[in-house]
């Protein structure tokens, strides 16, 4: 199956997907320690998305909105015939688990319960988790913060009783979360999950690579221009984002690495930077 999207259409492949598919003796070559997130095949049924992620990468994030969703049966089963290791992004649920309205709160975290179960029994190796998304930003909020702070106690107990690891994700939203740089909040003995475009937004990366390697669990690696409201998920070396101390950061600390793009080209562009620049190695098939 040839991964450029061009081949559909008759048209002739970029330059990036030439040098991929032609730098290989066997057809596409496998990339090791890196994972790449369903979120570039939204529009594909789960089976397709994990099938082609499997031709490129030793493992993926599955995004668990619409489509994809864990708690679909035919889903479930998808994931156990697939044999592919995989974390799971769970829903976004930002704006009801970072609700001052206690009634929202608890849904959005009975909803993280029940993925998790669901993440467990398939043989997750880790669960990630946004925070807070508020409406209307009225400045920090204890209140927030305490709901939050309440709720990633539940997630610990839930974390050890199922052998998941959970990881909370850093937000891009400058003047709308509660979390989005180091100290924001104190994460109760679950893992951070270093979203490195959400940090580049808020200008905060240095400082999450410099003072946060021990929490370090997982990172969601894509670019983007460095400006607030650019959170655009492009393709690795497009934007600001330099991705070695990024990817040294995490070995070092043996978090796991998803490329978090919109589209199969943006996944196949970044594994060829970071191909070409020596921080991922061609796996042996």
């Amino acid at each position: 199956m040839l991964l450029c999207p061009a081949f559909y259409d008759g048209a002739p492949a970029s330059g990036v997907c030439r040098r991929l598919l032609w730098d290989t003796a066997d057809g596409v070559p496998i990339y090791a320690d890196i994972g790449i997130s369903t979120g570039a095949y939204q529009h594909f049924s789960l089976a397709a998305a994990l099938l082609r992620i499997a031709e490129i990468a030793p493992s993926a994030e599955i995004l668990s909105l619409g489509r994809h969703s864990l708690l679909a049966p035919a889903n479930a089963r998808v994931i156990e015939l697939s044999g592919l290791p995989f974390t799971v992004h769970g829903p976004f649920l930002h704006f009801e688990f970072g609700s001052r309205s206690s009634r929202l709160h608890r849904a959005a975290l009975d909803e993280h319960r029940r993925q998790l179960a669901a993440a467990a029994e398939l043989g997750a190796a880790l669960y990630v988790v946004h925070p807070d998304l508020q409406h209307r930003f009225r400045g920090y909020d204890r209140r927030v913060v305490r709901s939050l702070e309440g709720a990633f106690e539940e997630l610990a107990l839930l974390q050890e009783e199922s052998g998941v690891a959970i990881a909370v994700e850093n937000l891009p939203f400058v003047k709308h979360t509660h979390f989005r740089a180091p100290g924001d909040l104190d994460l109760k003995g679950l893992g951070l999950a270093l979203d490195v475009g959400h940090a580049a937004v808020t200008g905060t990366l240095h400082e999450w690579l410099d003072t946060h390697g021990r929490d370090l669990r997982h990172v969601h690696l894509h670019d983007n221009d460095g400006c607030v409201g650019c959170d655009q998920h492009l393709a690795l070396g497009r934007g600001v984002i330099d991705a070695a101390p990024v990817m040294a950061a995490a070995r070092a600390a043996g978090a796991s690495v998803v490329l978090e793009h919109k589209s199969e080209h943006e996944v196949i562009e970044s594994l060829v930077h970071l191909h070409e620049r020596g921080l991922i190695e061609r796996a042996v098939r």
